[in-house]
């Protein structure tokens, strides 16, 4: 990874406040060899830009490394995310935990991708992976299936026992609800509760509000 991204470039941009998108497919992060790459370059480039910062006494802090892990990741879908990016966290000079809900509320990276964000604590780089959960259609930020791979039967996942789209907690199951003259297809998908600690993020508050319209008008 450094061969591509030289050292000169880290030269150059360590007197900045950088922040890095990998806009690639998902095998950057989902292959355990290429992650371990990406991991090894977020800490050349933190530790680089740190000792930098320190020989010209600079105050400013290594970079946010993004990328993402949709197999086949469209970019076009990032353009929300990262016009949202720019202007809370270039111009208004936000951090990333205090723009998180702002940044990913209006995104339509939440059905195509998760986010997977690499940052610095005291020297060490950390990691962690956002995704958009849904109790009846993304249980823990894993898409459910169109189709059930059983009877091939589109859209019959019985989800009435899934309680609220944003319930975390437990584990997620849903039965195939098709039932022919041999009876009910008996697939059903179960969507295991990450083990690895998780916390939910808080999206930004407030919503929209129409004034001058009735209740049973139409907008």
């Amino acid at each position: 990874m450094v061969e591509v991204v030289t050292r000169p470039l880290l030269d150059i941009i360590s007197v900045l406040d950088s922040h890095w998108f990998f806009l690639c497919c998902g095998a950057l992060v989902n292959i355990p060899s290429s992650m371990d790459m990406v991991k090894s370059f977020a800490n050349e480039y933190v530790v680089f830009t740190f000792h930098s910062t320190l020989t010209q006494n600079s105050s400013l802090k290594p970079a946010n490394l993004f990328a993402f892990d949709a197999p086949s990741f469209h970019p076009i879908y990032a353009a929300t995310f990262l016009l949202d990016f720019f202007q809370h966290i270039i111009i208004e000079g936000r951090t990333f935990d205090s723009a998180i809900g702002l940044l990913v509320n209006n995104s339509s990276l939440s059905r195509h991708t998760g986010i997977v964000r690499f940052w610095a604590r005291d020297l060490v780089v950390r990691h962690c992976t956002l995704k958009w959960a849904h109790s009846r259609t993304r249980p823990w930020g894993m898409p459910v299936p169109y189709q059930c791979p059983s009877c091939h039967c589109i859209q019959t996942w019985d989800q009435k026992g899934n309680g609220a789209s944003s319930e975390l907690g437990r584990d997620v199951s849903m039965r195939c609800s098709y039932k022919d003259k041999q009876g009910r297809c008996r697939k059903c998908l179960t969507f295991a509760m990450p083990s690895q600690p998780l916390k939910p993020v808080k999206l930004s508050e407030g919503v929209w509000v129409a004034v001058g319209l009735e209740k049973t008008d139409f907008l």
